[in-house]
């Protein structure tokens, strides 16, 4: 039942987004909103006037979380390979938003049934880790953030950024950009062979509208939530991805399945 409500949620998103398009209500943004820079802009995101209450299709308190839980990213896939993405930060009067903005999913969409290469964006609630980039961290970085260079690579095998000189090497030049600022969504962390792996929240690189699976978002934007990241450290904090309207069934799925996305016929 989940991926056929799954597939049925990806194919409203797609619609909504066309008949959006054609009416001229909420179209894709080229690059970042000039209104409300400091809290909604990039690509796809909503550009109304009440665009600072906009929190998608979810209800931010209705995910089940460790009660370590301090920040959550949630990317709501909008139709195709775009998405919105919002952070919050939970602090004495409950979840707080600090940041909006439009960006980018897999070629291919969302699943709940990822595999190594499919160019999906895997579906679920993961724990976030693994602080790195090309670029040197700015003030309030995680203290653990990792500047890498071409002896660092992704492992396929353990799903981790190790130093060796076979594998992914992120920090080549033809992940510039895309890996000026990275964080690890976290899916797969036990690494189950052909799950796929490498599927980060990173930056938008210049020209690309979306990516093998990972969630890319304006560099700007990106900082903000590395800084989010970096106020509470590892442990704390945790993404949730799902095509718009169907977060009703991913709620208290984080933990699930191994660490994949969580399953349904």
């Amino acid at each position: 039942m989940i991926r056929k409500r799954l597939a049925a949620g990806i194919r409203a998103a797609v619609l909504a987004a066309v008949l959006g398009a054609v009416m001229g209500g909420t179209a894709m943004a080229a690059g970042m909103a000039e209104n409300d820079r400091d809290l909604v802009t990039g690509p796809g995101a909503q550009n109304q006037t009440e665009e600072r209450e906009q929190t998608g299709t979810f209800d931010v308190n209705r995910f089940v979380l460790p009660e370590e839980a301090r920040v959550l990213v949630v990317v709501e896939g909008t139709g195709a390979s775009a998405c919105n993405a919002y952070a919050f930060e939970r602090g004495e009067n409950g979840w707080e938003l600090r940041m909006q903005t439009g960006g980018y999913l897999g070629l291919n969409g969302m699943s709940n049934h990822r595999t190594e290469g499919d160019k999906t964006t895997p579906i679920g609630v993961f724990q976030m880790n693994t602080p790195f980039g090309q670029d040197a961290p700015l003030e309030g970085f995680p203290a653990n953030y990792i500047k890498v260079d071409e002896t660092y690579i992704w492992s396929q095998d353990s799903n981790r950024l190790v130093r060796d000189l076979s594998g992914e090497q992120v920090g080549t030049a033809g992940y510039a950009e895309h890996y000026d600022y990275v964080i690890d969504a976290g899916y797969n962390r036990n690494a189950v062979p052909k799950a796929g792996s490498a599927l980060f929240l990173h930056c938008i690189g210049q020209g690309k509208t979306y990516t093998s699976g990972c969630v890319s978002i304006p560099k700007e934007e990106m900082a903000k939530v590395m800084r989010l990241y970096g106020t509470y450290g590892d442990g704390a904090c945790y993404i949730a991805q799902a095509p718009a309207g169907t977060f009703e069934l991913i709620y208290d799925t984080y933990g699930a399945n191994n660490g994949l996305s969580p399953e349904g016929d």
